[in-house]
């Protein structure tokens, strides 16, 4: 009977706990392609945890603590780097078309330079003859008084 009566007192006193855990968990998956493939998948996990504790004893309307628990944890499940051979060719393909076509844009430019030098050093030519033509013609040409020039 004593051994009742303190089996009773025990279980009267002990706390009762009603517990109520809510846990959302998101994966992220982060893909940079370049020509290398990064790939980052992690795993956010946000917890959230309700304990309702009440005291043992047989009262009713018992006062009653609530305690609650927010947790976050953030983890990595994986970290790849992968070489992408396919991309990096394309690039290859893409930086040499880029560098001969600028090569090929410098060409036109030195061509059409020297077009244009050749244009303004023939003009000047052209000026130089009409300007000697005419300095001919003027020594050529002396008033009635002035002996004429000898050809050697």
């Amino acid at each position: 009977m004593v051994f009742a009566v303190v089996l009773f007192s025990i279980a009267g006193t002990q706390a009762q706990e009603n517990k109520d855990v809510q846990q959302e968990t998101t994966v992220k998956k982060v893909i940079q392609k370049d020509t290398n493939v990064k790939t980052q998948v992690t795993k956010k996990t946000n917890t959230k945890k309700e304990v309702v504790e009440v005291e043992g004893t047989l009262k009713q309307d018992q006062a009653s603590t609530v305690i609650k628990k927010k947790n976050e944890d953030t983890k990595v499940v994986s970290d790849d780097v992968t070489l992408d051979v396919a991309n990096q060719q394309k690039m290859m393909a893409l930086k040499q078309q880029h560098e001969a076509d600028m090569a090929r844009k410098i060409a036109e430019q030195n061509a059409q330079a020297a077009a244009e030098a050749e244009m303004e050093r023939q003009a000047k030519i052209r000026q130089q003859q009409a300007d000697l033509e005419a300095r001919r013609a003027a020594l050529m040409n002396r008033p009635d008084g002035m002996v004429k020039l000898k050809k050697n």
